[in-house]
């Protein structure tokens, strides 16, 4: 099993005055080499285009409904834009999104975004989505909320098709093009592999039917009854769709006790949270990471 890490940035300067590591070029290149280092094989970042100030939704998440990493102290760079800075500081380590709210984003240009970050990294681009929470973030984009799942399914799969294809046609619901082409496709055969998140029952069917990976929203120390059950779901959505085998298992941890119950469910990764103030502290974060939990593994 491989280990990745989730970045959310946290602020280091006074209130109303932030200064986030994750937008600090210095931090992130910093923070990914040392990752190399020490064993960790990818990076992932949270993507929310917009905070409305007065949200109304509540966060699915959690108990409170409070997003935890809403504030004024928290910085959420382009998540996209990471990746392309970052592939180039590095060498060996993966980037992707955990996730990105797939059905905000235009499905050719970003087909065309991923596979250009592919390209310049060498193939090590991956792309985690859901279908989004934050139904006044639709609204400020002016997206609809209401049919979000079924714009992410054929999102995916406008991106499969462009992909896959020098010269691509398609034909769905709410996006239709005959025999255009992308100009630039991904390194990795068979395309950028796309994790699928969440937890719902669609994010289960959706992660069967079209996912390379399945991403619980939630940590390998949480409702670890359920974890069985999700994943048997998602396999049983696979082997319906003919994907017997295509999707496989990662999650969220932060032990050694967590890697090693989502070794014996057969996940391909775990990803440990992290949003140390600074690049000292991070880099120790990362140090008692590897020690602790990859050295032991």
């Amino acid at each position: 099993m491989k280990f990745g890490l989730y970045l959310i940035g946290t602020a280091t300067g006074a209130p109303g005055l932030p200064a986030a590591p994750i937008a600090d070029p210095e931090f992130l290149a910093g923070f990914a080499r040392h990752a190399e280092a020490v064993g960790c094989d990818s990076l992932f970042f949270a993507d929310h285009i917009v905070f409305p100030a007065a949200k109304q939704a509540p966060y699915p998440y959690a108990e409170s409904g409070a997003y935890p990493w809403d504030n004024e102290n928290t910085q959420l760079p382009e998540p996209l834009a990471l990746m392309a800075f970052l592939a180039g500081v590095t060498d060996t380590l993966r980037f992707g999104t955990a996730v990105l709210v797939l059905p905000q984003r235009h499905p050719m240009l970003l087909a065309k975004q991923l596979a250009t970050i592919d390209v310049l990294s060498g193939g090590r681009a991956e792309l985690g989505i859901g279908a989004g929470w934050l139904a006044d973030e639709f609204d400020a984009l002016g997206y609809s909320f209401a049919d979000r799942g079924p714009r992410t399914d054929e999102y995916i799969d406008v991106m499969r098709e462009l992909w896959a294809n020098p010269v691509a046609s398609f034909a769905g619901p709410t996006i239709a093009f005959d025999r255009i082409q992308l100009t630039t496709h991904p390194r990795q055969p068979g395309g950028v592999p796309i994790i699928v998140g969440g937890h719902s029952p669609p994010a289960l069917r959706r992660a069967g039917q079209r996912g390379d990976s399945f991403l619980p929203a939630f940590s390998a120390s949480q409702n670890r009854d359920t974890w069985p059950e999700m994943w048997a779901e998602v396999q049983l959505w696979a082997a319906d769709a003919g994907r017997v085998g295509a999707c496989d298992l990662q999650g969220f941890g932060t032990t050694l006790d967590d890697a090693r119950f989502l070794a014996d469910l057969g996940a391909t990764r775990m990803i440990y949270s992290t949003h140390d103030p600074d690049l000292a502290s991070a880099m120790a974060t990362l140090d008692r990471f590897a020690d602790e939990v990859i050295g032991q593994f």
